[in-house]
């Protein structure tokens, strides 16, 4: 049964445009990801160098003990810098194969958003960008995450969220298509207020307007803030 809190989605294959995005993002992260895992040696290498150097010019201790110092603590730096750098590799690979998967599946969630206005709530810490957007009915749909930060045409009152789904039917990615120009919140809500708010969940919509939107929320509402 569908979540009747939840924006509808339409489901659709991919386009040709949105398979080229894949494919290039797939490179990309791929190539990423072999630099960040080539790169951890030498990145080590040129670290402890430098500190090998900046010691022996601000120490007067024998020149042989300083470099017997640093290559016994630079090997444990240098696997550090390694199971890191790896590990960032690994998880730029992990994306693409996820990407990969999408391909196959050719397969999307499209999320249409039409809105009359909407407002922008300050975001809190890194929790990234969080809208609400005011939509026909007297209903509000809330779009949050690290995706959605302002860009040339975003946020806007005509777009779509179109998430990606790989071959077990998980999200994978979000595009954004847009097709307005990007406009200015009718509101403004402070990390302040926001903190006292029960904000929904990304995608979830609500019942209100934007002038309402603390009522909704569970807080009295007011035009200050």
């Amino acid at each position: 049964m569908t979540d009747p809190r939840v924006l509808d989605a339409d489901r659709r294959p991919l386009t040709e445009k949105e398979r080229r995005l894949i494919r290039a993002k797939i490179g990309s992260l791929t190539a990423r990801g072999r630099r960040a895992s080539a790169a951890s040696l030498p990145t080590a290498g040129g670290a402890i160098l430098v500190l090998w150097l900046l010691t022996s010019l601000a120490s007067d201790t024998a020149w042989y003990i300083i470099t017997a110092f640093w290559l016994i603590v630079g090997a444990g730096i240098a696997l550090w810098v390694r199971r890191d750098m790896r590990k960032h590799g690994g998880q730029l690979e992990q994306i693409a194969r996820g990407l990969e998967s999408a391909l196959r599946r050719n397969a999307a969630d499209v999320y249409a958003v039409r809105a009359r206005s909407f407002a922008e709530l300050e975001e809190i810490e890194d929790e990234g960008a969080c809208y609400a957007f005011e939509l026909d009915g007297n209903r509000l749909v809330f779009i949050t995450g690290q995706g959605f930060y302002k860009s040339a045409r975003f946020p806007s009152l005509d777009f779509s969220l179109v998430n990606l789904l790989d071959e077990a039917g998980q999200t994978v990615d979000t595009l954004i298509e847009k097709r307005g120009t990007r406009a200015a919140p009718a509101r403004r809500i402070s990390a302040e207020i926001k903190r006292k708010l029960n904000v929904p969940e990304h995608l979830e919509v609500r019942t209100g307007t934007v002038d309402s939107l603390e009522d909704s929320l569970g807080l009295a509402s007011s035009h200050d803030l």
